[in-house]
């Protein structure tokens, strides 16, 4: 991987990860006259950039099927024996955040809906039955908004039980093609990863979609040829078609017309797609090459932004609207709104930081632990493969 790719792809984690913080912290300040009322730019540019939280979990399947997936393709002529180590490298990622996330989302949801009990906002339809503390383990079983509701107020964590699945049954699926196994290891995990994605398939959810869109960045990264030569023209095609897709793909228009919702979404995924090609393909000295390493820094705890804001986000709603009243949100901005807002983020941030300290920047620990516990010796020292 080039240092173009290597560069881009910290920084559309991070970006992708503040593009979702941004759409939920933003939802107090609803701009509701915007069609048809004069505002500042910085009130058009907020309300412009406050809607990428669906393109953002796009992105994030297409650089996860890119770097998991994508190096599964590469390597089909592997002869190691690899699965169990795989399993664990998907395991320590997961989980390592995952589990701790849970415990720290039921305290705060407990906690606002014992200071805030005339919020309303825990009180949702929505929210009927997900305080249940039976969803923290299906939620670690990766079922939630898939075959049980989600755990608490933390709806972001939709994604990861895709994200599971696809680690899990996608090299079942390739298994076959590894010739280190046996035949029989080869066909029966072939069918179990088939029948698990068609039960995790069964309700009506992301998880087929998001699966296409997953594989689509696992063909990425072997695909022989770029599209497109010039990444900085792949770039502007991917500018242009999320900014079509905010712009034009809204409200009543993908109620009316769910296929223009996936039309966009595919759109999206494409464009993206596209332009991690052409980085592949680029020299080093081309687009993205020099960036500054805070990026870097700050893709290092994408993932941990990405799965704690939400309790907090509903805890500072549920405090404002107890505090200023249940409508206070829908009311059009004041400072206040702006300053509440902005500090949310900012909140959100330094907590996702200090969390990963604890967590996320431990995945290695926990996977060589896990390796050294559960394989065997002359496997367990194997340098772990490039991990999302």
């Amino acid at each position: 991987m080039n240092k173009a790719v290597s560069n881009f792809l910290a920084l559309a984690r991070w970006a992708a990860a503040l593009a979702v913080l941004i759409t939920h912290a933003g939802q107090m300040i609803q701009i509701s006259d915007i069609m048809v009322a004069q505002h500042g730019l910085g009130v058009y540019a907020w309300w412009f950039l406050s809607g990428f939280s669906h393109q953002a979990v796009l992105i994030f399947f297409v650089i996860s099927g890119f770097l998991v997936g994508g190096e599964l393709l590469r390597r089909l002529d592997r002869t190691d024996l690899f699965l169990g180590r795989y399993l664990i490298d998907r395991f320590s990622r997961i989980y390592i955040v995952m589990a701790p996330v849970l415990a720290y989302g039921f305290a705060i949801d407990f906690l606002g809906r014992r200071l805030f009990p005339n919020s309303g906002i825990y009180d949702g339809a929505f929210f009927d039955g997900v305080f249940n503390p039976i969803n923290i383990l299906w939620t670690l079983l990766q079922q939630q908004n898939l075959w049980a509701r989600q755990a608490g107020t933390n709806g972001a964590l939709w994604s990861l039980a895709c994200e599971m699945w696809y680690y899990v049954t996608f090299p079942l699926l390739l298994l076959p093609l590894f010739r280190a196994y046996s035949l029989g290891v080869r066909l029966t995990g072939f069918v179990c990863g088939a029948l698990a994605a068609i039960v995790m398939s069964m309700p009506e959810s992301f998880f087929l979609f998001g699966y296409g869109v997953w594989a689509f960045g696992a063909l990425i990264r072997v695909a022989p040829r770029p599209l497109i030569k010039s990444a900085w023209l792949s770039f502007g095609v991917f500018l242009a078609t999320i900014a079509l897709t905010r712009l034009g793909v809204r409200g009543p228009l993908v109620a009316a017309h769910p296929l223009v919702s996936t039309l966009a979404d595919a759109a999206v995924a494409g464009a993206f797609g596209n332009l991690l090609l052409s980085l592949r393909f680029a020299a080093d000295g081309g687009l993205f090459a020099n960036l500054s390493p805070i990026h870097k820094r700050l893709s290092d705890f994408s993932y941990s932004l990405y799965a704690t804001h939400a309790p907090l986000v509903f805890f500072v709603w549920a405090g404002a609207g107890s505090l200023l009243g249940q409508e206070w949100y829908k009311q059009l901005p004041t400072p206040l709104h702006w300053t509440l807002t902005f500090a949310l983020i900012a909140g959100s941030v330094a907590i996702a930081y200090g969390f990963s300290r604890l967590t996320e920047a431990r995945t290695g620990r926990l996977r060589d632990f896990l390796r050294e516990t559960l394989l065997a010796p002359d496997s367990a020292g194997i340098v772990a493969e490039h991990s999302n």
